[in-house]
């Protein structure tokens, strides 16, 4: 099959991660993939570069900021024009729905009569991620963004969800449930391996003998909640260290003030991807919080993916798909409660537990790769697209 993949996110940030991860399964199946993306800072011309065997368009964009993630009226008119011209692709897979992504898909279903399956793979609107936003981007964009999501679901041939929350209410708005595919993200196996905790520390400057709690994150939704646990970690080990890697938030150096941290957590930044499992190999134990609202009810991150893969154990919350992840199989981590004590208490137990600690990483890397790997998911993904074709 030569598939059409397009994502709305700039090439190494949210959704098109889980694009690029298939992407690769796929081809690796025989297929032939284009995943048509956001440059980070052309705003000119297309770019295509192969990344392990998949074709990566780069789609130029005027705008910045969170503007630049799909809602460009030039973005979206250079991607329809392409999807017209081109007359090679089997059928178009398109990542949410933002108007770079959903308006192309929909030409190319119309005009080159090629199946349209729709991946969903956050809540957006009515309640979900736009909540986490500002009073006028919830105002203004709310509704936009459920319109989005919403109504051009039923016109797609098949959709792949990444949550059964998605499963369900893809559902209640009318869409059979045999069009339905649930695929959750998966684990990067290949990539990501359990590594020498002590030689990875000693590789990136930290002390061999500290507690190190680890966190990977671009997006802030639950950053509080760990930040107010920290506290009461350092009680019971006082040179315990947070590492954090990815999206710096001012909003960490606030709760920092306010919670009187003065010392043990290190901001990292953002790092290629390449070098990410070394940071989660030094490890002790890895974040993953996960409070109870509706756009972590919606969503399967790809963190936990990434974290199985890398072997070590996990503290997270019993929200959305995650309770199935945690209790179905040997236990890979704890689950904890939405209040920063109950969450640093979990913390706790695994630190104090160093046997039972390495034990739930050794289960998570096996359910990573006996179950989570994408190459295993990619099968389903292959299925759904056999049945539009």
């Amino acid at each position: 099959m030569k598939i059409l993949m397009l994502n709305h996110n700039v090439k190494w940030r949210g959704t098109f991660f889980r694009a690029f991860h298939f992407a690769k399964s796929l081809v690796r199946r025989g297929h032939e993939v284009t995943l048509v993306t956001i440059s980070q800072g052309n705003r000119g011309r297309f770019r295509m570069e192969d990344l392990q065997g998949v074709h990566v368009l780069e789609s130029p964009d005027l705008l910045t900021g969170m503007g630049r993630s799909g809602w460009d009226p030039y973005d979206t008119l250079r991607r329809l024009l392409y999807t017209v011209q081109r007359n090679g692709f089997d059928l178009v897979h398109g990542f949410d729905c933002r108007p770079a992504v959903i308006f192309p898909a929909l030409a190319m279903k119309r005009i080159r009569k090629r199946p349209f399956v729709s991946d969903w793979a956050d809540w957006w609107g009515r309640g979900g991620i736009v909540q986490e936003r500002g009073r006028l981007l919830r105002w203004t964009m709310g509704p936009v963004e459920t319109f989005l999501e919403e109504h051009y679901r039923s016109r797609a041939d098949r959709i792949t969800v990444t949550s059964r929350a998605l499963q369900e209410r893809a559902a209640a708005l009318g869409i059979e449930r045999t069009r339905i595919h649930y695929i959750p993200s998966g684990s990067d196996v290949d990539t990501i391996h359990p590594l020498p905790k002590a030689e990875m520390r000693k590789r990136l400057g930290l002390p061999e003998t500290a507690k190190v709690l680890g966190y990977v994150g671009f997006i802030n939704y639950d950053v509080e909640c760990m930040i107010r646990a920290f506290p009461f970690v350092q009680e019971r080990f006082p040179e315990v260290i947070l590492l954090l890697v990815g999206q710096k938030y001012p909003i960490t150096r606030q709760l920092c003030r306010e919670n009187n941290i003065t010392r043990g957590i290190r901001e990292v930044g953002i790092v290629p991807f390449e070098k990410l499992p070394g940071y989660l190999a030094c490890a002790d134990v890895l974040l993953l919080p996960f409070t109870n609202k509706i756009c972590n009810i919606g969503r399967g991150p790809i963190k936990l993916g990434d974290y199985m893969a890398a072997g070590r154990p996990i503290v997270t919350q019993p929200v959305g798909d995650l309770r199935a992840v945690f209790t179905e199989d040997d236990p890979i981590g704890l689950l904890a409660g939405d209040e920063p004590e109950e969450f640093a208490r979990a913390i706790c137990e695994l630190l104090s537990d160093p046997e039972r600690a390495e034990q739930y990483g050794r289960n998570a890397r096996r359910l990573a790769e006996e179950k989570y790997s994408w190459q295993n998911l990619t099968g389903k993904l292959e299925d759904c697209y056999r049945a539009v074709l």
